[in-house]
Parts: C-alpha cells; structure tokens; sequence
C-alpha cells in the first residue's frame, strides 16, 4: 500500500508541475488537459482522475507556487525594512520586490494575465500587488514622497519593468542597482 500511495503522490506531483510550467509559459486558459498529460509523461485520464478541473488543479499548482515565490505578507511590510534609512530602504524595497521576480516572474505575470480564469488566480494577483504596494508605501514613508514619485517608485518595481531589464541583458544584481538608483532618482526630482 505504502509504494501505491507514493506512486500516486509521484504522479500527481510530475502533474502539477508540468501544469505549473506550462501555465507560466503561455497562459492558464491557454493550457489544456492534453498538453498537461504530455508534459507530465502520463495519459490524459489520469490527468483527469487526479484534477477534475480547474476547481483542483489551479490550488495544487498554488500550493507548488507559492512558497517559491515566497511574497511577503503586506503587512511584515514594516519589519522588512526595520532598521534601514535612505537609499537603503529603496535597496531593501528593490530587492524584496525583484527576489519574487527572480524566483517566479512567469507566475506573477500568469496569475496577472489570466485573474479572470479561476478565483484563485486574482485572489494570488491581488496578494502579490497588496505585497507590492504595501513595501513601496513602507519603503517611501519617511522619504515624504509626492504622489506622482510614489506612483513612479511603484512602477519602477513592477514585474513588467523587472523583465524590461531582463529582456535588455541586465544581470539581477545590475538590474537591482539600476532600479534602486532610478527610484532614487525620481524621489530627488
């Protein structure tokens, strides 16, 4: 019994991630139940007997995801950049930020891309930009921003700036230092 159960907990694990591969790669709704079966190794009815439908299998991806991504509560905000002051928060900002990029941009933008598919999707959307925002905010509160620096900071830490730098050959630490000097930047205009 035991070498069936983990034969069947192996399964579904090959399943999920090949599910959560190729929902990074073209999309959630784009992603069918055959595509799934070929990329895992196994037969679509299995694919089936194990995930039903979206209902079960978009939480099992969510359960491998998340804990890559690692996003922080909003609000472990505060003691994320407990103890910084200046340019080091907007370094500490930037790379909380850009460390969820690193580790799982293709989610992000899947869950973004596609929020309206399931549920769960917009609910993970929602959380990584309250995430987001709720660093921005802590990270530039004692910097006084103006409105339009803090809408500038926060576009300078989104996941479509982060692969503008990675498309354009930037290093992590690179595009790190780029964003922290632009954020930087726009705080001192």
């Amino acid at each position: 019994m035991g070498k069936r159960a983990a034969a069947v907990e192996e399964t579904r694990r090959r399943i999920v991630e090949a599910t959560v591969s190729l929902h990074g790669e073209q999309g959630v709704a784009a992603t069918t139940w055959d595509q799934i079966a070929e990329r895992a190794g196994v037969g679509v009815g299995t694919v089936y007997r194990h995930f039903p439908s979206l209902d079960e299998l978009v939480p099992a991806c969510g359960q491998l995801a998340w804990p890559r991504l690692a996003v922080p509560e909003p609000g472990d905000a505060r003691r994320l950049l407990d103890g910084t002051a200046g340019a080091d928060r907007i370094g500490r900002l930037v790379g909380e930020v850009y460390g969820i990029y690193e580790r799982g941009a293709v989610i992000v933008e899947a869950m973004a891309r596609d929020r309206d598919v399931h549920p769960a999707l917009a609910e993970g959307d929602d959380l990584v930009r309250c995430s987001i925002d709720a660093l921005t905010n802590e990270a530039l509160e004692p910097l006084r921003p103006s409105a339009e620096q803090r809408r500038t900071a926060r576009a300078l830490v989104d996941v479509g700036t982060w692969r503008a730098f990675e498309r354009s050959g930037l290093s992590p630490a690179r595009a790190r230092e780029v964003a922290r000097t632009l954020i930087g930047a726009a705080l001192s205009a």
